[in-house]
């Protein structure tokens, strides 16, 4: 058997990662791997790699960060357990740099929705795989919550204060600074981001809170979703996770589909748990423009220091998300500086310093 491991695409990686993934196929399924191909990745420093041979194919992961691993590791195995759609992870090397798990193919959320949508609407296909989405992420969050294994939570056991604050500070270092010529007041922004935090801060979170819960980190196989990338899960409020999948940049749902889709998360929710669902809608704003300055932030840092400019493009998607959002949401009128600076930035074509193509 002879692997392309002097492929220019894998020469980044160590053969001795490129032989245990080998050796790990051929263990598991019985059959060499003929082929190996490095996949694109989005924001992750992991190397993503597809192992083919005969009859059956599978996905490496290399990654730089052993807690990183043992978090997704851990949390799949739990997640497998109480039957919820995740991979199944076949092997572990002992050093924990490399695992194998199953190939879920290709198609993510993102680009299945891509065939069910006409202009800016969504057909009932998409609309009810959302819906399917959201019932999965109940069992996720609610159901599975006191299975986990917090103490593989490699960031923070808790979305809570630090990194409610650690997503302002993103917001306001990769995006305010160097992409916003109009003028804002810094002190301001700081008190009014302050009283943000202390306002989600009242929300629950004896939950499962996903963190990154967004159309390219589900996978579609055989028209049912699988949940991929929930290693930087920890514990938090439900509203985050339901304000990332519904505010997500690929997903552009209109605002009777995403108040619908919120109804019925809602419901699910009333099912498992004493919900005060105008409390929690109120909360779910907060939560949502978070979310919105945290993904502004990522897309910054990731177009502007990680050379990974398609991210720019999608900037301008999420600001007219943002603005719409901010100019309705009641939570916001108890946040009037951070109020006008965010719809000042959203309104004003001129308002960065680089015109980015729309995706």
């Amino acid at each position: 058997m002879t692997l392309a491991w002097e492929h220019p695409s894998l020469s980044a990686l160590r053969k001795a990662d490129l032989s245990w993934l080998a050796e790990a196929y051929k263990k598991t399924f019985a059959e060499n791997a003929t082929e190996i191909h490095l996949l694109k990745g989005d924001a992750s420093d992991r190397r993503i790699l597809r192992l083919r041979g005969d009859s059956r194919s599978a996905i490496g992961v290399v990654g730089p960060s052993i807690e990183e691993n043992r978090a997704f590791v851990g949390f799949a195995r739990t997640f497998r357990q109480e039957g919820l759609s995740v991979p199944e992870v076949f092997a572990v090397d002992d050093a924990e740099r490399c695992y194998l798990e199953e190939d879920l193919g290709d198609t993510t959320l993102a680009a299945w929705l891509e065939n069910h949508r006409d202009g800016e609407s969504v057909d009932a296909a998409a609309q009810a795989m959302y819906r399917r989405v959201l019932d999965e992420l109940l069992r996720i969050q609610i159901d599975a919550a006191d299975k986990i294994d917090y103490s593989l939570c490699y960031q923070t056991d808790s979305f809570a204060a630090e990194a409610m604050h650690f997503d302002l500070e993103y917001f306001r270092t990769m995006f305010l600074t160097p992409l916003v010529r109009l003028s804002w007041e810094d002190a301001a922004f700081a008190r009014d981001g302050e009283k943000l935090v202390s306002l989600l801060l009242e929300a629950d979170r004896r939950y499962f809170l996903y963190r990154d819960f967004q159309s390219r980190n589900i996978m579609i196989r055989h028209e049912q979703p699988y949940f991929i990338d929930f290693q930087s899960g920890r514990r938090g409020a439900l509203q985050y996770d339901v304000a990332a999948l519904l505010y997500d940049s690929k997903g552009r749902l209109p605002e009777e589909v995403r108040s619908q889709l919120l109804s019925h998360y809602c419901d699910g929710a009333a099912s498992r748990i004493d919900l005060d669902r105008d409390r929690f809608t109120w909360l779910f704003e907060g939560f949502a423009v978070l979310r919105l300055l945290q993904a502004l932030g990522a897309f910054g840092n990731l177009g502007l220091n990680k050379n990974k400019p398609s991210f720019l493009t999608l900037i301008p998607s999420r600001l007219r998300s943002l603005g719409a959002l901010v100019a309705r949401a009641d939570i916001m009128n108890a946040l009037p500086a951070l109020r006008k600076m965010l719809l000042d930035i959203c309104e004003d074509p001129d308002a960065l310093t680089i015109a980015f193509p729309e995706s």
